[in-house]
């Protein structure tokens, strides 16, 4: 655990965990954190292992409620194993005010789809609180409070009767209460998916997808989050939030690209086609809504491949990828600043917009100046900044 981090006041964290995704989002300092999935690998509490043991991370860092760290409000997108390794130890050792989750995690259970230990552990807890409010729907209590996002058959069962529609939420639906904390001025998220037709589809093609607006004061930074998603799915949302006039929730300073970097986001094989093709639709939407310097992440070691039959990340989705951002605007979880000693990408908001903070600014880090010289580079710049490297809209 490097003990000389520091979360930002406001804004959003990406770790290296290896290939997998463990987001953490400032809302409030001190008081308001948000964690999108979790990837926790117990080699990584070595402390040789490049990557972040990002449980001892978050109890080392997370604001003290009754003694104990607390966490805002905890979110899966979809119960795999690299979205949610670790949450057994996360739930003894911290108190999560609020769980976000969709209707995927009961379907798979049921189904016996092969849940892993700690999407079981997700699974039971969800479980309980889902109980504890149907008991007493007036006086939920942070610790049992639940967050049902997306449509699915499975809420019109027994199970669900008595459930408050208030702690449901469908696509198209705006979210700015943390843990029944409303915080309309600081926080907005917007649910794109899952829609109702992704019930039957892959685990996961049901993702969660969201549209994260952090504000501060006239200021406001945008990041896109699709889970695992692929092609059709991600297609769909723009065309979805297209055809409603609410481009607006399609705007982004921050990508979070797909499935750790998947070639399935922009390549694709229809029914009756015999071969992948690059679908530039994609890049074009997501070209189409970048707001000004953007960066796009991705959350993975940096061994991207192009073989066939091999997992992500993906050489050819990053090649895709860096065609639409700005040098050095695509980033690698395992490559900043540098592969040998990876540290969490840091981006901070304030009345200027989203910085990318330089890690070399709290410590003496090799190759912080390589990222920085790439950015100064697109910029016209001749000289690095010293502080911190903004961008977003003014």
């Amino acid at each position: 655990m490097d003990s000389t981090f520091k979360l930002p006041p406001k804004g959003l964290v990406f770790w290296p965990v290896g290939t997998g995704d463990s987001t953490t989002i400032v809302v409030k300092e001190n008081e308001i954190i948000f964690q999108l999935d979790l990837h926790h690998l117990e080699k990584s509490e070595d402390s040789d292992d490049p990557a972040f043991a990002i449980v001892d991370e978050l109890v080392h860092l997370l604001p003290k409620k009754n003694g104990k760290p607390y966490l805002s409000v905890f979110a899966l997108t979809h119960p795999d194993k690299d979205h949610i390794l670790g949450f057994r130890e996360l739930l003894k050792k911290v108190t999560i005010g609020e769980i976000w989750h969709t209707p995927r995690i009961f379907r798979d259970y049921e189904d016996e789809k092969g849940l892993c230990d700690d999407a079981e552990t997700f699974y039971k807890e969800v479980h309980r609180r889902r109980l504890a409010i149907i008991k007493n729907p007036t006086n939920v209590k942070t610790g049992d409070r639940v967050r049902v996002i997306g449509h699915d058959d499975i809420l019109t069962e027994d199970k669900y009767k008595g459930f408050p529609r208030e702690r449901t939420s469908v696509p198209g639906s705006i979210i700015t209460k943390l843990d029944d904390t409303d915080l309309p001025n600081s926080f907005e998220a917007f649910v794109h998916a899952p829609f109702k037709v992704d019930q039957a589809d892959t685990r996961n093609n049901t993702s969660l997808s969201l549209h994260i607006n952090l504000k501060e004061g006239h200021s406001s930074g945008k990041a896109l989050f699709f889970g695992d998603r692929e092609y059709l799915t991600i297609k769909q949302i723009f065309d979805v939030t297209i055809e409603h006039n609410r481009e607006q929730y399609l705007e982004w300073d921050i990508l979070l690209a797909s499935h750790h970097c998947s070639k399935k986001t922009m390549y694709w094989k229809n029914e009756g086609e015999e071969d992948e093709s690059f679908r530039p639709d994609i890049m074009k939407d997501f070209e189409t809504y970048q707001q000004f310097s953007c960066f796009i992440i991705a959350s993975a070691n940096s061994d991207f491949t192009d073989e066939d039959g091999d997992n992500p990340p993906h050489g050819k989705a990053r090649r895709q990828y860096e065609k639409i951002v700005d040098a050095g605007h695509f980033l690698c979880t395992h490559e900043h600043p540098n592969k040998e000693s990876p540290e969490p990408i840091v981006f901070q908001l304030s009345q200027s917009g989203f910085s990318l903070i330089d890690s070399s600014k709290s410590k003496n880090t090799p190759g912080a100046a390589s990222l920085m010289s790439a950015v100064a580079a697109a910029r016209g710049g001749a000289t690095p900044p010293q502080q911190q490297v903004g961008f977003g809209k003014r």
